[in-house]
């Protein structure tokens, strides 16, 4: 038995792509592949790790079949070749034990094979019912939460979701690990509904591109959607955080340095770390000390404002939120006390970073 449908092959080409991203390797095969479904008059492409989907919707015309890939990465190669009216066809190879599947894939005269496996090996897409929903510019959604994910920890099944997860809150979007927050405020937007993503889920708004997509909600999970791909995924359990009871209202002092400079001299510092695991380094008044095994080692960085306490930090973490301004002339560096958190932020910017210090120590005292 065959069937046979007809899609633009850029269309299908730029929609295997998109879904593509969100293929991982899995014990189970079908997971790791894209799910093609025909049906109606669409070409419907499917990819899925259970906790998100992909789903890519394309016009087609022709027969109602369904497939998965075997080999997606390599399909993907062939069809990125492919110009024009694309052509499926797909023929069932029935015997008394099994059934087999064949792809043709024919573009003009370039055509290509491949073995395809049962559809019905493949997870169904759950049903949605949206409980709300609001529009947002995805390219900016991404701008904000890539500005802030630094800030979150990679998954790991020991580590709770709130220190892995992006929160989108009020007028937030920030991510915390225990021992640092990014934080990126725009008083004009306000989520009409607080939720989390995964790392992985937020990357995937950049296949959307500048278009404005609408965002819904349902139970315990979250659907974005431009009408012809839609990015579905599960908020994880847990209880948003109060980000504006972390951010100090106030100082004690301020003062501002280069964070081209400051990165420079960090970095320096950095080269003698490298057998540390955690190398920290004690700050006053623009001077840096790091007590290592192997020696102490000083850098300086010129500040402009008041600094005359004390603390240290965390190297590699400094490191890492400072990075989030590198391309900003001046950032400020607010301070409490010691042992309180401490706010950088760059005029003009709707972003913070806020870093937690590291207890100064005998070692660190001493240096």
């Amino acid at each position: 038995m065959q069937k046979k449908a007809t899609i633009d092959a850029k269309a299908f080409s730029e929609g295997l792509d998109q879904v593509s991203k969100a293929l991982q390797k899995s014990s189970y095969p079908a997971l790791s592949e894209v799910s093609v479904r025909v049906e109606d008059g669409v070409c419907i492409l499917t990819a899925t790790d259970l906790d998100t989907w992909l789903i890519k919707r394309i016009p087609a015309q022709g027969d109602d079949l369904a497939f998965v890939f075997t080999r997606t990465r390599e399909v993907a190669k062939a069809c990125r070749l492919f110009d024009g009216n694309l052509v499926l066809e797909l023929e069932e190879i029935s015997s008394e034990r099994n059934k087999e599947w064949r792809l043709f894939m024919r573009c003009g005269s370039r055509a290509a094979q491949f073995d395809v496996m049962d559809p019905e090996m493949y997870p169904v897409y759950p049903s949605f019912e949206a409980e709300s929903s609001f529009s947002v510019n995805a390219a900016a959604l991404y701008a904000r939460a890539e500005r802030v994910s630094y800030a979150a920890l990679d998954p790991t099944p020991n580590t709770q979701p709130n220190r892995t997860s992006i929160q989108f809150s009020g007028p937030y979007v920030f991510a915390l690990d225990g021992n640092q927050m990014a934080c990126d405020t725009d008083p004009a937007f306000l989520f009409p509904r607080s939720f989390t993503a995964s790392k992985g889920a937020v990357s995937h708004l950049k296949l959307f591109g500048k278009q404005d997509v609408k965002i819904e909600f349902g139970k315990g999970r979250v659907r974005i959607t431009d009408d012809t791909f839609t990015l579905d995924f599960r908020i994880p359990s847990m209880d948003l955080y109060a980000v504006e009871q972390a951010i100090p209202q106030s100082c004690a002092e301020s003062f501002a340095v280069s964070p081209k400079d400051f990165l420079r001299e960090l970095k320096y510092l950095k080269g003698f770390a490298v057998k540390e695991r955690h190398p920290y380094v004690r700050f006053r008044a623009g001077e840096l000390v790091m007590p290592v095994s192997s020696g102490t080692y000083r850098a300086a960085v010129q500040c402009v404002g008041e600094n005359r306490i004390t603390f240290a930090f965390d190297l590699n973490r400094m490191i890492v939120a400072l990075r989030q301004f590198k391309d900003a002339p001046s950032v400020q560096i607010k301070v409490n006390s010691a042992i309180s958190p401490f706010i950088i932020e760059a005029e003009g910017r709707s972003d913070l970073a806020l870093v937690c210090p590291i207890r100064l120590s005998e070692k660190l005292m001493a240096a």
